[in-house]
């Protein structure tokens, strides 16, 4: 382990040994920060590629003296110089400043706050009321749905309501996350929510809070025997929702699936390599390149579900593990990608999670990845089979949890069109009334598989 003061116990070690651990009953807390800190600093230097980097990377003696220096400097000031709350700023802060030295977008500090943030989004739940809302510029937000299995799901909110007060305080002109840290508190506890509805009459419904579960896959039939999966990211566990709506729609005798990945930003890996091997018998799902050169090719996870003919619809916005799918059904000719070309983030990152009293955690860039075949996705990303470029794919959307009913869905739909038209006020009635080419055009592929399939 790299220690503070690695040569000589000069002076100004001593204060700096002082400030952390003067406290009696907190010396164990400052040993902790310290020795996550340091820890944090061997991880990125071990682990973050340097694909970015303008200048060259601060060492990690460097940053160790830097330290020091600032808890010189503010132990003078500190409110209470015994104590490890001030010093903890210094370090986070600190771990952020080496990591924007990289300039890498993908890799930073992410704070305790941040952390339980991203737990929910990966982990696909959170502790709350399940309610999906949508901030209105000096008004007050306004209800898309309750998310279905949450706890007001069967209560008396409606998609269109407006959202007045939690607990009695005010939400008007309230930030998202402002309301959602107000709706959101310990399972068990409950809040009182007043709405408004079209009469302009108000009414309170109580939530008790608890676990929700956020739905990133959904499934339908199209024109009664074609199976259409939308996943709109890579949640831990969205790859066994995926498999248990690809059972269904097998057992609905469907001809064909389309998948599509269409503005998905990626997410696990992990979910994708068992996504890709639901439809895929092959061993390789993707490659990973390191910072010291090797390349190492990552296996399947999980079983085989079908042979049934397959499209995959992407565009731009089709991101990271996405492309994983994507570029792994095209080059083993598993699937035709239809649509424009996806956004060519072939990088792979991995949070390293903090002990307390430090906390958060640092997320740093390990690996580029590509194709089974080596094929790089980082700024190339993956070109469709059939190229379909469309201007109104964005009235087409759906992002984010997709457990929500079709009235919320058509609200969604409805807020979008009133929007398209204050922005784009020229086009406004052709990008409304345009149809979703990429999946029309996927219908008309699907159907000629499962003919020649079936011929």
């Amino acid at each position: 382990m790299i220690q503070l003061c690695p040569l000589k116990f000069t002076a100004s070690c001593w204060l700096v040994a002082f400030a952390i651990s003067a406290k009696a009953s907190e010396p164990d807390l400052a040993t902790l920060a310290r020795s996550e800190f340091e820890r944090a600093l061997s991880y990125i230097e071990n682990t973050q590629l340097t694909l970015f980097a303008t200048t060259k990377p601060v060492s990690t003696t460097a940053i160790l003296g830097k330290l020091q220096e600032r808890i010189e400097a503010e132990a003078d000031t500190a409110p209470d110089r015994q104590s490890i709350d001030w010093q903890l700023p210094v370090m986070r802060g600190l771990l952020s400043e080496t990591l924007e030295t990289f300039n890498d977008q993908y890799a930073n500090y992410i704070s305790p706050q941040q952390l339980a943030r991203y737990n929910e989004r990966r982990n696909g739940n959170f502790v709350g009321v399940g309610l999906k809302f949508r901030v209105v510029a000096n008004n007050y937000p306004i209800v898309i749905g309750t998310l279905l299995g949450g706890p007001l799901s069967k209560s008396n909110v409606l998609p269109g309501d407006r959202l007045i007060s939690a607990d009695g305080q005010d939400l008007r002109n309230l930030s998202s996350k402002e309301i959602s840290k107000l709706l959101k508190g310990p399972a068990g506890s409950q809040v009182t929510i007043t709405l408004s509805r079209q009469s302009n009459s108000t009414h309170s419904v109580l939530a008790s809070r608890r676990s929700v579960d956020l739905h990133y896959a959904r499934s339908e039939t199209l024109q009664n025997d074609i199976g259409y999966i939308k996943i709109s990211r890579f949640g831990s566990r969205t790859h066994s929702r995926v498999e248990g709506l690809l059972k269904n729609l097998l057992h609905r005798k469907v001809q064909g699936i389309i998948l599509d990945l269409r503005d998905n930003p990626g997410g696990s890996t992990r979910a994708a390599r068992a996504i890709t091997s639901l439809f895929s018998h092959a061993d390789t799902i993707y490659c990973e390149r390191y910072k010291n050169g090797s390349i190492r090719n990552i296996p399947r996870y999980g079983n085989h579900q079908t042979d049934k003919p397959l499209i995959v619809l992407v565009n731009g916005n089709s991101m990271s593990s996405a492309e994983i799918v994507a570029g792994a059904l095209q080059a083993h000719k598993r699937a035709t990608i239809i649509g424009s070309p996806t956004f060519g983030k072939g990088l792979v990152q991995k949070v390293a999670h903090l002990k307390d009293p430090l906390g958060g955690a640092v997320r740093t860039t390990i690996a580029m990845f590509g194709t089974p075949d080596h094929q790089p996705i980082h700024g190339a990303g993956i070109v469709p089979d059939i190229y379909i470029e469309s201007a109104a794919d964005f009235m087409f959307r759906e992002t984010g949890s997709l457990n929500i009913s079709d009235q919320a869905r058509l609200l969604q739909r409805q807020l979008r069109e009133q929007s398209v038209r204050q922005t784009h006020p020229v086009s406004a009635a052709e990008l409304i009334t345009a149809t979703d080419i990429q999946l029309a055009r996927a219908l008309v592929e699907i159907r000629k598989l499962a003919s020649e399939t079936n011929g």
